[in-house]
């Protein structure tokens, strides 16, 4: 098996419980620019982040709004939420700490803009532990495409094949997959996977963040990386 040289997070629903804001800034979004979509409907759209969000909504629902004016509503609405309730999931957090006490670099590879990233980092407390940030918004395609992650990867000069990248949604996952990556997916309840990319993870913890702990993720992570000693 593969050597381990760095991990790659996913923000939204995999450092933070943030998608229950987004569903609701989305929604109001979408509500305000004259559309009416579901939570159901929503929850197929997870991981999706901006860049492929907003154009999809445009073209579903005949919106003529600007990309940009929809954005600025979009993530004025989402601060406005996560800034009273936002929350990090603090085993994902214990395992990043893990990560940095034992010199394994880490990064964030997010579909939020830059501004989304540096904001919700601060809420939370983590900006430190993760120095190097990444937003879908500096590369030409986002998730499922796979430059974000391509892009984590050269910032940290290690190569995509020794990489393991951490994600909540199948579009993240995909992503992943399709960089050359190793994956650990910790899909929420309400995630819609149609395509089957939750099949491509090496490792599936199929209740989400309920079932996740830095123990089960450290230990798993020793046996899987066999050539790498942490």
């Amino acid at each position: 098996m593969s050597r381990l040289d760095a991990i790659l997070f996913d923000m939204d629903g995999t450092l933070m419980d943030s998608e229950p804001c987004w569903l609701r800034a989305d929604l109001a979004m979408i509500a305000a620019f004259g559309g009416f979509m579901t939570e159901e409907e929503h929850d197929a759209c997870i991981g999706m982040g901006a860049v492929t969000f907003l154009p999809y909504v445009q073209e579903k629902y005949g919106i003529t709004a600007s990309f940009d004016e929809m954005k600025e509503f979009q993530e004025k609405t989402f601060l406005e939420i996560a800034r009273a309730e936002l929350k990090p999931f603090s085993e994902m957090i214990e395992f990043s700490r893990w990560a940095r006490e034992k010199a394994i670099p880490i990064a964030i590879a997010s579909g939020s803009t830059n501004h989304i990233i540096e904001e919700m980092t601060a809420l939370t407390g983590i900006q430190e532990l993760f120095p190097v940030r990444v937003s879908s918004h500096e590369v030409e395609k986002g998730k499922p495409f796979p430059d974000v992650f391509l892009e984590a990867a050269k910032r940290l000069a290690v190569k995509p094949e020794n990489c393991l990248v951490i994600e909540d949604s199948p579009v993240g996952v995909m992503a992943a997959y399709q960089a050359g990556m190793h994956t650990v997916a910790v899909p929420p309840p309400v995630v819609q996977d149609p395509k089957g990319y939750l099949n491509k993870a090496d490792h599936l913890y199929e209740d989400g963040m309920l079932g996740f702990s830095s123990e089960k993720m450290i230990l798993w992570l020793k046996e899987y990386f066999s050539d790498s000693t942490f």
